[in-house]
């Protein structure tokens, strides 16, 4: 069964707040966005974010694995400065790059 993870303090971008409980709301129930973007902190590898489009949720693969978002946008630029203020924020608390030993707290499942 899928399980969405919220990051208790969600990033979003400018036009994402706006539209926050819509996006939400969609994404917990299976409805197609268009151009909405989840920083996604993948559970296991290496990678340190990742930038899905909300649709692709919708495939059957997510029916059986858990998504830890920790940020949303409304467009793939969006989506990168997201990225970036994600990174300075890990960097400036952390004082190094490590992005998924800082959501590890958060979410539980990243190995």
């Amino acid at each position: 069964m899928k399980r969405i993870r919220w990051y208790k303090k969600l990033y979003m971008g400018e036009m994402a707040r706006k539209k926050r409980y819509k996006i939400v709301w969609k994404v917990k129930h299976k409805a197609g966005l268009l151009n909405t973007y989840l920083i996604t902190v993948p559970l296991t590898g290496n990678n340190q974010l990742e930038i899905i489009d909300s649709s692709e949720l919708l495939q059957k693969h997510y029916n059986y694995t858990t998504v830890c978002i920790a940020g949303i946008a409304v467009g793939y630029e969006e989506a990168l400065e997201l990225v970036e203020t994600i990174t300075m924020d890990v960097l400036n608390t952390t004082n190094t790059a490590n992005i998924r030993d800082y959501f590890k707290e958060a979410f539980k499942e990243i190995q």
